[in-house]
């Protein structure tokens, strides 16, 4: 889903889309904070491309809500250059940054990578994030805890507050099916490097992802 408050960047957004293959399709678009909730929540896409100045407002007030309603990975396409905005929003849960300056080719590999679970970053916002200068290397454990979906650190705080019951009462809590959730653990243990359940919840409270 594209979220842009000019037609024109939209228009060129939807053809660069389009003339992607079928490994792209658009979901639909918006032009406002609240098209974009909207729309997310009724779209819900893999993923949502979010301009962050929209009609004189910025979108880093309803990004919390717009991962949480969506459950999509969100990948910040900005024009400005404010640094510590830009890692604001990746501290609220975006999962990468591509400038409108940039070639389509680095839009639609940023957009491949965060598809794929991955971060899109460059150094200058790595180092704001980390509090230094560039280039920066990155903490691997704050990569693995960005890798998680908004639905899989909702199932790390459902195990966390759990107290160890059993998969059926987990899913019937998340209102998932038991194999989903399943494949779903299977998947957070491999992003986060753990064998087990009881490993998750040692990882989780260590980190703070109650």
């Amino acid at each position: 889903m594209l979220v842009d408050d000019h037609k024109t960047m939209l228009w060129g957004l939807e053809k660069l889309i389009e003339g992607a293959g079928a490994a792209l399709t658009l979901a639909g678009t918006a032009h406002n904070n609240e098209s974009a909730l909207r729309e997310g929540a009724r779209l819900r896409p893999d993923l949502i491309v979010l301009d962050l100045d929209l009609e004189g407002r910025s979108s880093i007030e309803v990004l919390p809500q717009l991962l949480q309603d969506s459950g999509a990975r969100v990948l910040i396409l900005s024009g400005n250059r404010d640094q510590a905005l830009l890692a604001q929003a990746v501290k609220l849960g975006a999962r990468g940054v591509v400038s409108k300056e940039a070639p389509a080719e680095v839009l639609l590999q940023a957009i491949e990578r965060v598809c794929a679970g991955e971060m899109h970053l460059d150094a200058s916002l790595m180092g704001a994030l980390l509090g230094q200068s560039a280039p920066a290397k990155a903490d691997p454990e704050a990569q693995r805890i960005g890798s998680l979906t908004p639905k899989e650190r909702k199932i790390v705080a459902t195990v966390v507050d759990s107290n160890g019951a059993a998969n059926k009462e987990l899913a019937a809590k998340l209102f998932i099916a038991e194999p989903t959730l399943r494949n779903n653990l299977t998947s957070i243990y491999q992003k986060l490097g753990v064998a087990n359940r009881l490993e998750l919840y040692v990882y989780a409270t260590r980190h703070g992802l109650q």
